[in-house]
């Protein structure tokens, strides 16, 4: 087993903690109901939420809505910036510590970000994780090209 899993392992183990001992202050939220909500694309979602990052953003978004997809088993495409992590962990009986266990595995250039802000209380609703997620992938883009804007 290499290194890079191990600290993977001892990672998301440290955030189900952290977040498993914040919850047990806190009342856990109800699954989330999206089948009302109509199917809306990446750039749908771009367009109504996110229009002012540029279309650069579109991907990453887009990335960030089906790893929540593919964690819980809900419609990338009817999912919003304000649902609740708990909430959407809940739709398939899952725990809120699984899903960020899960973006943490899927996106290890927001990693630092999100067990940051997770452990501060401060990663609570779908926003944050695309907010974390494209401003990494932006800062990691940015220095993996010299001479880019902000150097």
């Amino acid at each position: 087993m290499n290194y890079l899993a191990i600290a993977a392992v001892v990672i998301v183990v440290l955030v189900a903690l952290v977040l498993w001992r914040r919850g047990v202050a806190h009342p856990k939220p109800g699954p989330l109901d999206v089948s009302a909500r109509e199917v809306r694309t990446a750039e749908e979602f771009h367009r109504g939420f996110y229009a002012d990052l540029g279309n650069e953003s579109i991907q990453d978004i887009r990335d960030v809505l089906e790893a929540v997809s593919r964690a819980t088993g809900l419609p990338a495409g009817k999912l919003e910036p304000t649902d609740e992590l708990g909430a959407i962990a809940a739709a398939n009986g899952l725990e809120r510590a699984f899903l960020v266990a899960h973006l943490v595995n899927e996106f290890p250039e927001a990693q630092g970000e999100i067990l940051g802000k997770s452990a501060a209380g401060q990663f609570v609703y779908l926003h944050h994780a695309i907010a974390l997620i494209v401003n990494a992938r932006i800062g990691a883009r940015a220095q993996a090209t010299p001479g880019a804007p902000g150097e």
